[in-house]
């Protein structure tokens, strides 16, 4: 608990003790499919390669994998291939790359991201956090790692470095720990009705499963994000 609250004071958001739902709570597409085999993912392999392989829908392998993000998977992990499905999704597990959005700052917290392989600014902005590119590439406190780079929406960041996410002023969330046991950071994000950023944030050293350790795994989870009325202080 002390965790907990720790990381929210430093995050702007308040920490809630217990377990929220579990991640079998909340319907997904096929999330009864059975475990067909298990294979070691090669180099050159992609999830949407072994999808088409397997004649398995990307997003059958992304649940059962708990993947972050279905397009990264790491060469020699473990991975569990799903029974064929009678009709194989390939498109409700993935976030909209929303290049419309006028979003220029997300609800509460936390608002520090830390990249992963192929991130680009205009994939955490349009993607995992619906906002536009230059909020994250004019926001005057953006991280040093940003400002030295200086780089275009399309380049490729190193991983593991810091991006800062403006923050709409007035704003905070619930943190709360989520058991997680299938699913996709996506589907996590859709049930708590925050940005998938926004879990992401939260659990940097999480990406799938490896093989299905990620059963009874405990997420930390962002929920009820919310303005308030701060004219009372």
């Amino acid at each position: 608990m002390l965790f907990l609250t720790l990381l929210a004071l430093a995050s702007g958001i308040s920490a809630l003790p217990g377990l929220a739902p579990r991640s079998t709570d909340y319907p997904v597409v096929n999330a009864n499919i059975s475990i067909g085999q298990t294979i070691y993912v090669k180099e050159g392999d992609t999830v949407w390669s072994l999808a088409a392989t397997y004649r398995v829908g990307v997003c059958d392998l992304a649940r059962m994998n708990g993947l972050t993000d279905p397009d990264f998977i790491y060469p020699g992990e473990k991975f569990l291939i799903p029974a064929v499905p009678a009709h194989p999704d390939d498109f409700s597990c993935l976030d909209v790359n929303n290049t419309e959005t006028t979003n220029t700052c997300i609800v509460g917290g936390p608002h520090v991201y830390t990249t992963m392989p192929g991130d680009t600014i205009q994939k955490i902005a349009n993607v995992r956090y619906n906002i536009t590119v230059d909020a994250i590439m004019n926001y005057a406190a953006q991280t040093a790692y940003i400002v030295d780079l200086a780089p275009g929406p399309y380049t490729e960041l190193e991983a593991d470095q810091l991006v800062k996410i403006p923050l709409c002023e007035n704003t905070e969330c619930i943190l709360r720990t989520f058991e997680f046991h299938y699913g996709t950071m996506v589907d996590v994000a859709r049930y708590f009705g925050v940005q998938t950023g926004q879990i992401m944030s939260l659990n940097q050293g999480f990406n799938h499963s490896d093989g299905g350790a990620a059963a009874n795994a405990a997420l930390m989870v962002t929920t009820n994000c919310t303005y308030f009325d701060d004219s009372w202080y």
